[in-house]
């Protein structure tokens, strides 16, 4: 193979791997502090490729320069999230607190933070339905839902019964549950996530 031919493919290799980083670090929650810290090293070693960059250039100028700029917004909410980790563990228990505000399991009732509650599409039914943690069996009230097209979903927290590591489920499969992450509760115009909508220019799209 010729070598600008194995260039070429080396290149759209890395574009490829680049954009699969990407998608990954997009669906899971960076403002988790036990996340961040057990990605710490991988993102600290894609920090330091972007901040060799700069010291020759712009990150604008790089080729792929829109994956790469992406990649250094993911990688600086992954900081902020391990700065903000002393402040996660001087928190009353059952409560977490995130960019949007305070959300808590206190008492067993899930009440989400601000940043979700003020969403068009979440509201409050006043009804819980009861949840159980899918190790542990622990029961959790939640009367918050997302609904969006006809179709209704109880919300729960992100990271789940966060002492056994293990997402909250409803015995009935009927019933859907939805992870209280804001990106994934965001819908456009066009009935589709804004990140990734690309006629509102969202930050997922190429």
């Amino acid at each position: 193979m010729p070598e600008d031919a194995q260039e070429r493919l080396q290149a759209n290799l890395q574009g490829q791997l680049r954009k699969l980083i990407c998608q990954g670090l997009t669906c899971l929650d960076l403002s988790d502090a036990g996340t961040v810290s057990q990605l710490e090293p991988a993102l600290s070693f894609m920090k330091l490729l972007i901040e060799r960059f700069k010291v020759r250039g712009q990150l604008e100028e790089a080729l792929s320069a829109k994956q790469w700029m992406l990649l250094q917004g993911i990688l600086a909410d992954g900081a902020t999230t391990l700065v903000e980790a002393n402040l996660e563990s001087s928190l009353t228990e059952g409560s977490v607190r995130r960019k949007g505000g305070l959300r808590t399991t206190k008492g067993g009732v899930y009440t989400p933070n601000p940043k979700i509650q003020v969403n068009p599409l979440v509201r409050n039914t006043g009804t819980h339905v009861i949840l159980t943690c899918s190790k542990c069996g622990l029961e959790l009230k939640s009367s918050w839902v997302f609904e969006h097209r006809g179709k209704v979903a109880t919300l729960v927290p992100t990271d789940g019964h966060s002492a056994c590591r293990a997402k909250y489920v409803h015995t009935d499969a009927k019933i859907s549950v939805k992870r209280d992450i804001a990106t994934n509760l965001n819908m456009c115009i066009h009935g589709g996530l804004a990140t990734q909508c690309v006629k509102c220019g969202g930050s997922q799209t190429c």
